[in-house]
């Protein structure tokens, strides 16, 4: 079987309804329609426990980059990102379709990364990922509410089912810093669910088709994190043991809506960003 059959042949299937596939076809890109304007304040934030003890010259100046890549993509026309200080970033968008996704996507770090099923866990996945479906349906549910006993109960057993997904991985050196270029893509023409494509370079290629070959056919899975936060758990089946998915493109799929799978896009395709940023100020202008 050729590269391009075992590409069109891939199927993986996730236990959260989510698979990594190959594609070839690539979209244009969104563009938001002109409305009133919105200026957002981030300031950059120290993270002792990801070493970064201190912000940077060198890191406001890469954020800036990154963010500007972001809204180029969103093609909002005028927008521009400016350093204040030694730790804030000032984002103006005179035309936005919507502030909130606007928050979004200038405030995720972006950092996405492939993580392989440890050995001897292969039991385990799917149990921990019915708890953690559970409790993220609770936390949709307590979001309106003012039970704040509730609410606090939720958000640490929230934060204990994360760990006990992430433990079940290992990390395997495949990161987003890897990708080349990412589109989100309609699954079928109509279709109100979306994906990512994703093309890696040629070390990321490499890594996908190594990682791969490691678990497929085992019943380990491919974890699949975005700035640690676990998002999809697919399988590799038993077909590419012998040299992995190759040809360095896959498809995220899920439960994406347009919106959610324009933004991942974006933050993929632009790098993620030095340090994590919050929003201190938006108005509009």
């Amino acid at each position: 079987m050729n590269n391009r059959q075992q590409l069109l042949a891939l199927l993986l299937t996730a236990s959260l309804g989510t698979c990594v596939s190959p594609s070839f076809s690539q979209p244009p890109k969104p563009s938001l329609t002109q409305q009133s304007g919105v200026k957002i304040t981030l300031q950059a934030k120290i993270n002792p426990a990801q070493g970064i003890n201190t912000i940077t010259p060198q890191m406001m100046e890469r954020a800036k980059l990154v963010l500007e890549k972001r809204i180029n993509g969103l093609g909002i026309s005028g927008a521009s990102v400016e350093i204040s200080g030694n730790n804030q970033l000032v984002v103006k968008l005179p035309s936005i379709k919507d502030p909130t996704q606007a928050n979004r996507v200038v405030e995720t770090t972006g950092q996405l990364d492939f993580r392989k099923q440890k050995k001897g866990t292969e039991g385990k996945l799917n149990e921990r990922l019915q708890i953690y479906q559970m409790i993220i349906a609770q936390r949709e549910a307590l979001k309106n509410s003012t039970d704040q006993k509730a609410i606090a109960a939720n958000e640490a057993i929230y934060k204990k089912s994360v760990q006990a997904l992430k433990d079940i991985f290992e990390n395997t050196g495949l990161s987003g810093n890897m990708i080349k270029d990412a589109y989100a893509t309609p699954l079928f023409k109509g279709s109100s669910a979306w994906q990512i494509t994703l093309t890696f370079d040629d070390k990321g290629g490499a890594l996908f088709a190594k990682t791969t070959s490691e678990i497929a056919g085992t019943g380990r899975a491919l974890g699949i994190f975005l700035d640690d936060k676990f998002i999809s758990a697919p399988i590799v089946g038993a077909e590419f043991q012998s040299q992995g998915i190759t040809g360095g493109r896959a498809v995220i799929t899920g439960q994406f809506t347009v919106d959610s799978a324009t933004e991942l896009a974006l933050q993929l395709r632009s790098g993620a960003l030095p340090v994590s940023f919050e929003v201190v100020k938006t108005h509009s202008f």
